[in-house]
């Protein structure tokens, strides 16, 4: 795990002396082609667990959703909605009101409660001992609540059901998965690809802890056999979801395993390139929390964060919208070469 950069004068200097140029770039006005006037093009990403468990889990839900739609049709009034936002636990019809509300023009759902693994997807399975779960395949009786919503075109969408060894308690459950798509982002020579997952929960799961971890890193195992096998070498990646990485144990071994920077390390750690929010702790975006981005640079295309913020934090009725806040990166997009060797990996050929 890395020593992160956080002290008081250099966030002063980020905070004074950085604000206006990051927050310039953010801002800046959009060509016909949707590339930023300052130089290379910009990508905006949410992520947000709503915490729309079926009844009676989560009752009286449909007034926070309701909320959570017209936040985000009323930032795409003003123009400054996500350009790509991706939700866990959206379970059910009710949450519809967030797909028709928004505006985004391309949806790629998760995996139903009766869906196996994509025909498209991968052909492997992990290898594993025996599970939490009773049978190898456990019964699922709600899908995956996993939803990519994109102003651009997605492409080439293909999911993975995580299978019964690789789940713990209760999160048995949900027929939980890996989605991956292609996205066509304007100015960029090929699509970038982005992946979105919920992974095992902690003490809610109801699981013995060793079986616990023990899901969370097979999941884990999953997740980068998925990247191996579909993600490439020359366009850049954008992994962003509820990972359930607050845990040092699970974070560090996830962080080894999936060949990819944490966005909210990156961002601080390069100081002035790149702005926290005013209102947004450091803890907030760095390891007290599950939900996490993590990116990687292609050959042909680099990516780095210039902005990051917790959003979603108001309440309704005096109850918090959901159980988690929204986690929003804003990635800077550029020519291969354009942000010299700082915070670039490249995936590894298996």
């Amino acid at each position: 795990m890395r020593v992160m950069f956080s002290q008081t004068l250099l966030r002063s200097m980020a905070v004074v002396l950085g604000l206006a140029l990051a927050l310039s770039a953010r801002y800046a006005k959009t060509d016909d082609a949707g590339l930023a006037s300052a130089p290379g093009a910009s990508l905006s990403v949410l992520t947000y667990n709503i915490n729309a468990l079926p009844s009676p889990v989560a009752r009286n839900k449909t007034p926070r959703l309701n909320r959570i739609a017209q936040i985000l049709k009323q930032r795409r009034a003003a123009g400054t909605q996500p350009d790509i936002v991706v939700l866990q636990e959206a379970f059910g019809e009710r949450c519809d009101v967030i797909i028709e509300e928004s505006g985004y023009k391309y949806i790629v759902r998760g995996p139903g409660r009766k869906e196996g693994r994509s025909k498209e997807a991968t052909s492997w399975k992990v290898e594993g001992g025996k599970s939490y779960a009773k049978t190898p395949k456990a019964q699922k009786f709600m899908g995956s609540g996993l939803i990519i919503l994109s102003d651009f075109e997605i492409t080439n969408p293909k999911f993975y059901t995580f299978d019964g060894q690789s789940c713990a308690g209760l999160d048995c459950l949900a027929n939980k998965a890996i989605i991956m798509g292609e996205i066509s982002v304007p100015g960029m020579a090929m699509p970038l690809q982005l992946v979105t997952s919920h992974f095992n929960s902690n003490r809610s799961a109801k699981a013995p802890g060793a079986i616990r971890l023990r899901a969370h890193q097979k999941q884990t195992d999953t997740l980068a056999k998925f990247l191996s096998r579909l993600s490439t070498t020359t366009a850049p990646l954008i992994i962003a979801g509820d990972f359930n990485t607050r845990l040092p144990e699970r974070y560090q071994y996830f962080r080894e395993e999936i060949n990819a920077l944490d966005a909210a390390e990156s961002c601080l750690e390069t100081g002035l390139n790149c702005v926290l929010e005013a209102n947004t702790a450091e803890a907030e975006i760095l390891y007290h929390t599950a939900d996490k981005q993590f990116y990687r640079s292609g050959t042909t295309a680099l990516i780095r964060p210039i902005y990051i913020e917790r959003n979603f934090k108001e309440s309704l009725q005096g109850r918090q919208l959901s159980d988690h806040t929204g986690y929003e990166v804003h990635y800077a997009l550029g020519a291969n070469g354009s942000f010299g060797a700082i915070n670039t990996i490249n995936a590894e050929d298996e």
